[in-house]
């Protein structure tokens, strides 16, 4: 899964390497769209003042609504407002030699279709919107020549640093909207799947969905508009009753008339949503939306445990119930999303990049939730039943609905 610029490149040549295990993934994570410039003066060849304008124009302080950017309804809050700015702009100044510089959208996206459409059997992703991560510089490390530890060395051992500049501001939400759009536009002209990354902004991002409906329609949603399917059963006459499968648990919707378009499917990774918002996703798009839950954010740590570096902005709800299975301590936000999801539109996932001996540990975590929770004992129930050998018979039906869900999300069959 690709996340930065560089890591593009990095994807395709570990798929190189083994084609037959790696699902190659490409697009521009959200903490890394910064990179991206869409002022149309960029690359002039003045490289000081376009980094300087692009990041004065991309960083703020707390996150607008997209409706009020640019406005305000009180003089306070404009003198804030100016105050913020001020106090950015100084913080680019006194760091713009470190900063990288930016590239053109329309470069990126250059290049991103090339390698989707060198990669046919490759996904979009992972990409999407995040209010929570702030901004930080990674400057190139910095080599130290230090007396080695062996007395009996007579030379210096180079001791390479990594640093990390973290400030207190984010990138535009509004920003980050822009670079996701024509990302996803790109996956519905190519027919590619996306892997969607989204904290703390559904309001934005189910906005975005409300447009990109109203654009590409059938070709994004896989669905006839209510026009479109009277129109169509007005030329092929009345359309024969046919049985629901209960078992899917799929939205009526999902059986309404379509062409041959099947839309583009889109996974929702490790998502930490309300019922509600998911409800509200299915609706939007019932054929297409997948939700991929992994034990990184369904489990609540306490504060001994190591933060969670894959999604530093999420803190642990301090007044949040809880369920709790084998010791373990799980979000009761968690375990209702979970309840409220369509099993044919399940997946799970380990979302962890750290150690890799702990993939499989992570991944048998989540499932061992999620079949305690979607066991028929389970049902309609605020917490989690005990766990207990009759779930063993519930396990395999399980694996085999989740791997044929991911077999329609990446195929689209």
């Amino acid at each position: 899964m690709s996340s930065s610029l560089e890591s593009q490149a990095k994807t395709e040549e570990l798929f190189r390497l083994q084609p037959q295990k790696v699902v190659p993934a490409f697009g521009l994570h959200p903490w890394f769209t910064s990179s991206i410039t869409l002022l149309d003066g960029a690359e002039s060849g003045d490289q000081e003042f376009d980094k300087r304008a692009h990041y004065r124009e991309i960083l703020v302080k707390k996150h607008y609504p997209t409706s009020s950017i640019g406005r305000s309804d009180t003089q306070q809050e404009d003198e804030r407002r100016r105050k913020d700015r001020m106090e950015i702009w100084e913080w680019i100044d006194c760091h713009l030699h470190l900063l990288p510089k930016p590239i053109r959208l329309e470069n990126f996206l250059v290049g991103l279709r090339q390698r989707l459409m060198r990669f046919p059997t490759s996904v979009m992703g992972e990409i999407g919107l995040d209010k929570a991560f702030t901004f930080h510089i990674k400057p190139s490390p910095v080599i130290h020549p230090t007396r080695g530890s062996n007395e009996k060395d007579d030379g210096d051992q180079p001791v390479t640093e990594d640093r990390v500049i973290k400030s207190k501001y984010k990138v535009s939400i509004g920003h980050q909207l822009q670079i996701l759009q024509k990302q996803i536009e790109l996956a519905i002209e190519l027919r590619r799947p996306i892997s969607l990354h989204c904290v703390q902004a559904p309001t934005e991002l189910l906005g975005l969905i409300d447009e990109l409906i109203g654009r590409w329609g059938v070709r994004f949603t896989g669905l006839l508009s209510n026009h479109q399917t009277t129109e169509k059963k007005s030329k092929t006459g009345p359309a024969q009753m046919g049985s629901e499968n209960p078992t899917l648990q799929a939205d009526s919707e999902r059986d309404k008339d379509t062409t041959q378009e099947q839309g583009i499917n889109l996974c929702w990774h490790s998502p930490n949503i309300s019922v509600e918002v998911l409800q509200q996703t299915l609706r939007k798009l019932p054929r297409t939306a997948y939700f991929s839950y992994s034990s990184e954010l369904a489990i609540l740590f306490d504060s001994r445990a190591p933060s969670n570096k894959a999604h530093p902005g999420l803190a642990q709800p301090q007044c949040d119930e809880t369920a709790v299975l084998d010791n373990k301590r799980y979000s009761t936000r968690a375990v209702q999303a979970i309840r409220a999801t369509p099993l044919d539109r399940l997946l799970l996932e380990s979302d962890h990049g750290a150690d890799p001996v702990l993939i499989d540990n992570k991944l048998q975590q989540i499932f061992h939730l999620v079949r305690v929770v979607k066991s028929p004992q389970s049902a309609g129930s605020s917490g989690l039943p005990s766990d207990d050998y009759s779930l063993d018979s519930h396990s395999d039906r399980l694996a085999r609905q989740i791997e044929a869900n991911w077999n329609r999300f990446y195929t689209g069959a």
